[in-house]
């Protein structure tokens, strides 16, 4: 009897539990995903977890709940097939574009809104934003500073327009949202698998059995992604010992199969000179990095009593920002390949500053190290 008492007590307690989780009302990602939910009139308790579809004036509207995040609105006006291929921020800020161009802030109509976001009709207007459909066919141009995005139904040009590649725009975030975000984005994000290396992709260096995948180069070579292998027991394996601790560094920087027992403590640098700090495992750091578009950068600032710092670079040119990682390694954590690192973080830097950013850092450091006692 006690048993069974004891059974019905925990069901009942996993029941509450699982209710209270159903019944809980999403938060929102950023303010303007919030008014839109708001003006829509979408009664924020009956959204759940994954995608929805509501009907608002005739039109299909989409919400997207992640984690109880609210984390996009806008019309339906492409299908899952076409987001996949695409692979982009670009279809997610279109719908959500076009319904905040219907129902725009009151203090920032429509045709203000669209003269400061630098947002232009080349063919068609907003009236023909009614007429898509998901099955239209669609286009989409970047070159490094605007998008161009088109959709078409038969060979014909319905709707063409262009706008700037700028993370703001895109993501419909401010810069102390954007900022606010960094830390749960990065501990929520799902670490990627390891791909296998192909040997045709590697080089020689000067050390036998040592070989180097060749990178791509960033700030005038001052930035690689390179990345160094060495052959053990007839297969190629990631550099990782104190004995190449450069070669590590990068390859602990750039690939998750070499992070795995790291952690980064993070001082993260905010808006208004405020400062926050986390802490999150390394290759939490990378795969948010790439599962945002961003590619991966390194530069070896110094190596000396025994530690090693370094510069990372992540940089996102289809949505025209950068974020710089200033980071210090202990020797003893390559060595055993585990234990902390610490770094201080600037998050959603415009492209154009990244430079003075980085050299102002490099010239406070050595300012430092020929004060230290």
């Amino acid at each position: 009897m006690q048993k069974n008492r004891v059974i019905l007590w925990h069901a009942l307690a996993l029941f509450c539990l699982l209710s209270l989780h159903a019944l809980a009302i999403p938060t929102y990602r950023n303010g303007e995903v919030q008014r839109l939910i708001h003006v829509l009139n979408i009664d924020p308790k009956v959204l759940h977890e994954g995608e929805q579809l509501f009907d608002v004036d005739g039109r299909k509207i989409r919400v997207v709940v992640a984690r109880n995040v609210v984390q996009t609105v806008g019309f339906q006006l492409f299908t899952d097939e076409m987001k996949k291929v695409l692979h982009s921020p670009v279809p997610d800020f279109l719908e959500r574009y076009f319904l905040q161009m219907a129902y725009p802030q009151s203090d920032r109509p429509r045709e203000r809104m669209a003269r400061e976001d630098r947002f232009y009709f080349k063919k068609g207007s907003f009236e023909t934003v009614a007429t898509l459909r998901p099955d239209y066919a669609f286009s989409l141009d970047f070159d490094h500073k605007r998008y161009q995005a088109s959709w078409s139904s038969e060979d014909r040009e319905v709707l063409t327009v262009t706008f700037p590649a700028v993370h703001e725009l895109l993501s419909g975030e401010n810069k102390q949202e954007a900022e606010n975000n960094v830390e749960a984005d990065m501990k929520n994000v799902v670490a990627e698998d390891v791909g296998s290396v192909d040997e045709a992709e590697l080089r020689p260096t000067l050390q036998n059995d040592y070989l180097m995948k060749r990178g791509a180069t960033y700030m005038n070579k001052l930035f690689s992604s390179d990345m160094y292998y060495h052959r053990q027991n007839d297969s190629l394996k990631l550099v990782a010992d104190v004995s190449h601790p450069l070669e590590s560094v990068a390859n602990m920087m750039l690939a998750p199969d070499a992070q795995s027992a790291l952690t980064l403590k993070v001082q993260q640098v905010l808006y208004g000179y405020k400062r926050k700090n986390f802490e999150v495992p390394l290759k939490n750091w990378v795969a948010y990095c790439r599962s945002n578009g961003c590619e991966l950068y390194y530069g070896i600032e110094s190596f000396e009593n025994d530690e090693v710092k370094t510069t990372i670079i992540a940089v996102n040119e289809e949505q025209g920002y950068n974020h710089v990682l200033f980071l210090t390694i202990p020797v003893e954590v390559i060595d055993r390949q585990c234990g902390d690192m610490t770094g201080t973080l600037q998050a959603f830097i415009p492209m154009h500053n990244v430079k003075s950013l980085v050299a102002q850092y490099h010239k406070v450091e050595k300012r430092k190290r020929h004060y230290e006692p």
